[in-house]
């Protein structure tokens, strides 16, 4: 079993390539959810689920809902810094935030909030969160609210 780090974090760098730009070098929309998808995926490594894991045990994350802010643009050549956190656990349902910015500038040019449903592919069915990421993080854990219904949590 692998140690967690004690805050559910991690910041990438990564480069802004041309397949990123369109005709004017600005980084087009699309392109920041494959950074954000990058950020998500080295942010559950760090947590002990590995794609080679998720591969291999069954059991994966699917996007349930973005939500996304585009705040300023990057361009062509620039470093940026994508920091993402697992910020709230659920019984099936997690939700990680993204921010990409600059790497050598503190303003956010994107911001991303994603809510991720842990399944089965053989069928479909929901799972548990990672066991480890509850015993981890339990301050991230959602307290059910008796107003909502059961679907809700």
């Amino acid at each position: 079993m692998i140690d967690l780090p004690p805050e559910p974090r991690i910041r990438t760098r990564v480069k802004v390539f041309y397949f990123d730009t369109d005709a004017a070098g600005v980084v087009h929309n699309v392109a920041y959810l494959r950074l954000v998808e990058v950020g998500r995926s080295e942010l559950a490594e760090k947590l002990g689920w590995s794609l080679a894991e998720m591969g291999k045990s069954g059991i994966v994350p699917v996007l349930a809902r973005t939500e996304i802010d585009y705040r300023k643009p990057a361009r062509l050549g620039e470093a940026l810094l994508i920091e993402s956190s697992l910020t709230r656990l659920e019984r099936v349902r997690f939700v990680i935030e993204t921010s990409i910015r600059k790497e050598d500038e503190y303003e956010t040019l994107v911001y991303c909030r994603q809510t991720l449903v842990t399944i089965r592919i053989s069928d479909g069915r929901p799972q548990a969160v990672p066991e480890s990421w509850v015993r981890a993080y339990p301050h991230l854990r959602a307290v059910r609210n008796d107003s909502k219904t059961k679907s809700d949590s």
